[in-house]
């Protein structure tokens, strides 16, 4: 029998690693998923084998091409930023990868030589927190773990890529949140000293669309031959599945974390990097080639996660009553406070005041987050300038409450039809390694993607080099 060719597209998430086929022309064909393997410490440490995910990463694209009786021509694969190993010359991880939002290296972080912190958000477009592989890597070394000659930092979908390849390569945007990089386009130096690496740490850069090269032998034979690539940070590449592929565009992607993604075709200098980062954003490069990416987020999905379980409402029909029953800012009348912790966790805490109704509490949530995007969009704004069109996706979004409610703050607010932008991102991704340019999938896309070899990060690895 003869199985229809497909694009497939894989998004390794916190959560769930997710996987979807998509025909040329851009059907959806058939998703799969399988829980994180994570493995979670006493005292919150999470960490996993990335050997482990590998197998469960070719199990599930496996299934999904023999359950929908396809033959993959391109795999692209996106997901979380800042979870990597150091693999040695000789293809072994070793250690196992750390979540992203695990604490370890919080303490190193603070010793920092006073240079360096001062330095920190200028020069990598982060805060000084311990998401960054930066944080990491410092821990691994007070343990006693060396950096050995031949030695090179691999983030989770790059693994993945090697696995399936045997290239090793950086994707920029995944290498964006490492701290291991100088946003204006060479290794930073000072952090890889910290280290004990040399800029060979780094594996040469191959941006979003490129080809690593094919499925090898290896691999289950229904996936052999696809041309594979690592499509970059799942935010950014969610923004592109959503259908904000331009310049100037602004993406909201409104899950339990409510995520502003902006893209400019142009490099933020250092000291606008520092503006952001002080003003609770962050600054890298973008998948889309020669474009950087600010991100600024919110816990407004959160909050409303929370709120939501407080009142017992867990039907999608109530939730659309409820959140379409808010008017204006200021209808929740201050029934609702919210106190955050320090960093980025999933906590809040959230407190009622005097009688007030199911309807109130709902608009008190809207108006919190309403008021938390404010900020963020003001300092994002104050250096990038207004954006030209503004998409949300995801859950929350679906709701036409929601979706007033950020309207009246975000001006051109229209709602993407996608439902899962990630896997379809990176679907398109890979049909643009492939070879694909006028199918449906990839037609858009097209037009921003530079031909493979002319990504400018990549010429600037070669100059310092």
């Amino acid at each position: 029998m003869r199985r229809e060719k497909v694009v497939v597209g894989v998004d390794v998430g916190t959560t769930s690693m997710k996987v979807a086929a998509f025909a040329l022309d851009g059907r959806s064909l058939g998703e799969a998923s399988v829980v994180t393997p994570w493995n979670v410490g006493a005292g919150g440490e999470t960490d996993l084998d990335v050997e482990r995910l590998t197998r469960d990463f070719i199990d599930l694209v496996t299934e999904l091409v023999e359950t929908t009786g396809t033959q993959p021509i391109g795999i692209g694969i996106t997901g979380m930023a800042e979870t990597g190993v150091v693999v040695d010359e000789h293809g072994a991880a070793r250690h196992r990868a750390f979540a992203w939002f695990d604490q370890r290296g919080a303490a190193e972080l603070d010793d920092l030589p006073p240079n360096l912190r001062d330095a920190f958000a200028g020069t990598t477009g982060l805060a000084l927190k311990a998401e960054c592989s930066l944080s990491k890597l410092l821990w691994l070394q007070a343990q006693g773990f060396t950096i050995n000659t031949g030695d090179v930092w691999l983030n989770a979908q790059e693994f993945l890529g090697f696995r399936l390849t045997g290239t090793r390569a950086t994707e920029p945007s995944l290498a964006s949140r490492t701290a291991l990089w100088d946003q204006d386009g060479r290794p930073w130096t000072q952090a890889l000293d910290l280290i004990g690496a040399s800029q060979d740490f780094i594996p040469p850069f191959v941006g979003a669309g490129t080809s690593l090269g094919v499925v090898g032998d290896g691999c289950p034979e229904s996936m052999q031959g696809a041309v594979v690539t690592v499509t970059g940070h799942d935010h950014l590449v969610a923004a592109i599945g959503s259908g904000a592929v331009g310049s100037n565009q602004l993406f909201n992607s409104c899950g339990t974390a409510d995520v502003l993604v902006r893209s400019v075709p142009w490099v933020i200098d250092a000291d606008s990097r520092a503006q952001l980062v002080a003003g609770g954003l962050s600054v890298g490069r973008h998948a889309l080639s020669g474009h950087t990416a600010v991100l600024g987020a919110t816990r407004f999905g959160l909050v409303m996660e929370r709120v939501m379980a407080m009142l017992g409402v867990n039907d999608h029909a109530e939730r659309s009553r409820l959140v379409n029953a808010w008017q204006n800012e200021g209808s929740g009348k201050d029934v609702v406070s919210v106190s955050e912790p320090g960093g980025w966790v999933n906590e809040v805490r959230i407190s009622l005041h005097d009688t007030c109704s199911p309807d109130e509490v709902v608009a008190a949530a809207i108006d919190y987050g309403i008021q938390s995007m404010r900020g963020c969009l003001e300092t994002l704004t104050s250096v990038t300038g207004p954006s030209d069109q503004v998409i949300a996706g995801g859950g929350w979004a679906q709701l036409d409450g929601v979706l007033r409610a950020k309207g009246g703050l975000l001006a051109g607010l229209s709602r993407s039809a996608v439902t899962q932008p990630g896997v379809r991102g990176a679907a398109a991704f890979a049909g643009i390694a492939a070879g694909m340019t006028d199918e449906e999938l990839t037609r858009e896309l097209a037009r921003h993607v530079q031909p493979p070899g002319q990504h400018p990060l990549q010429q600037q690895k070669e100059t310092v080099s």
